[in-house]
């Protein structure tokens, strides 16, 4: 299945949700500081189990550091 990652295309396996993403990425998803899009739309970490990736969805990871 194809999405777009941070502006990237990406071919990812089917049947993909957003938290088996981030461990396909090796993001820890217990850390703070990390916010997920899916099509313009902010998901709580509440959902991310339960929100599965769609063909040509738009993802946007966004990662907080600390630092100037």
């Amino acid at each position: 299945m194809k999405i777009c990652l941070n502006g990237e295309k990406r071919e990812v396996r089917p049947n993909l949700n957003i938290y088996d993403l981030l461990i396909e990425l090796e993001l820890n998803s217990n850390q703070s500081g990390i916010a997920v899009a899916v099509d313009r739309e902010v998901i709580p970490k509440s959902k991310w189990q339960e929100t599965e990736l769609c063909e040509d969805s738009e993802i946007e990871i966004i990662r907080a550091v600390q630092g100037g």
